[in-house]
């Protein structure tokens, strides 16, 4: 990353005059700015991406996406600078507020790549890395630095400066769920393995990293000629721009469903999808909702027939009387 380049082509006096922004200062709102960038990055927004260059105003739920060999960093008004190295996906959390409390912690999720994240003490925002496998987030108000590397089957972490408290997601049996990463100690954990945390970084990290997360970050959005929206969409979002991000298991993987499904209308996007339901089963009953259950008749209560009437015989009951006869007189008597 080319953080070295920017500061010598400022100049010795804009140097000193950056360090300056290291320490932040209270702002009514927090915005966050690509405040460096080696070349133009990619944003996607909604289901639209675009192509984004220094200046650059982001919001929540945005998908930053670097391209090879070039790197860029990320500010907020808040004092937090997120750098991010080449070929890594990101996407930014808002952080939520309800009235009378303070903000919940902004979330940065990570798709894959490397980033590394510093807070001066005492900024008032709050931040949390999702990853692969585990959430980190400053254990305390002190200065914090992070550096720290996401790959599909594997993520690991330096603590520059500062305490980390690492959360498993999902937790490992015999394992507790939550760890602390003390300042100077490395932590790495493959998919569904133990976390294991050790006093010295792996070669392997080392050599991986890019050279300038070396240095300490340094605030740099003060010094941008302008700061603006951005620019018009380049086009939708096909399949292949979102599928790693449909398929991961971050916290927002439940939104993208409402975010992308109007990309359905698409065919090339609709058969990306039927073809993974397999890792997407989510979308399976948008794409194919179950048949309608039969309609039930109206519950009716059942007629009971009315008793049956027993309709005597005209002559029943009615007993008629002759005239006497003589056989009667004689029966008198």
């Amino acid at each position: 990353m080319a953080f070295k380049s920017v500061i010598r082509r400022m100049g010795a006096s804009s140097a000193l005059a950056l360090l300056t922004f290291a320490v932040p200062l209270a702002h009514a709102h927090a915005e966050v700015v690509l405040a460096f960038a080696d070349g133009a990055v990619t944003v996607i927004r909604g289901a639209s991406l675009y192509r984004a260059n220094e200046g650059t105003r982001l919001a929540g739920d945005d998908i930053i996406e670097t391209d090879a060999g070039k790197s860029a960093q990320l500010e907020d008004s808040a004092g937090t600078l997120v750098a991010l190295g080449p070929q890594t996906r990101v996407l930014l959390g808002a952080p939520t507020t309800t009235r009378g409390a303070a903000a919940m912690p902004s979330r940065i999720s990570v798709l894959s790549g490397w980033l590394k994240v510093s807070r001066a003490a005492g900024t008032a925002t709050a931040v949390s890395i999702a990853m692969p496998g585990l959430t980190v987030e400053p254990a305390n108000g002190t200065p914090w630095s992070i550096v720290a590397m996401a790959a599909p089957q594997h993520v690991a972490m330096f603590a520059e400066a500062g305490d980390d408290t690492l959360t498993l997601s999902p937790p490992v049996a015999g394992q507790p769920p939550r760890a602390t990463l003390h300042a100077g100690q490395y932590a790495e954990r493959a998919a569904g393995a133990p976390l294991r945390m050790q006093s010295r970084v792996s070669p392997e990290f080392i050599a991986g990293m890019p050279v300038g997360f070396r240095d300490a970050l340094v605030a740099v959005s003060g010094h941008l000629a302008n700061r603006h929206d951005l620019p018009t969409a380049l086009r939708a979002v096909d399949y292949t721009d979102v599928s790693d991000w449909l398929a991961s298991d971050i916290s927002a993987r439940g939104t993208f469903i409402k975010r992308f499904r109007p990309r359905l209308k698409s065919a090339e996007f609709r058969a990306g999808v039927d073809a993974h339901l397999d890792v997407l089963p989510e979308w399976r009953p948008v794409l194919h909702p179950p048949p309608p259950k039969p309609a039930t008749p109206p519950q009716t209560r059942p007629v009971t027939p009315p008793a049956p009437t027993h309709h005597a015989a005209p002559d029943a009951g009615i007993h008629y009387r002759d005239k006497p006869t003589p056989d009667d007189r004689e029966n008198a008597h």
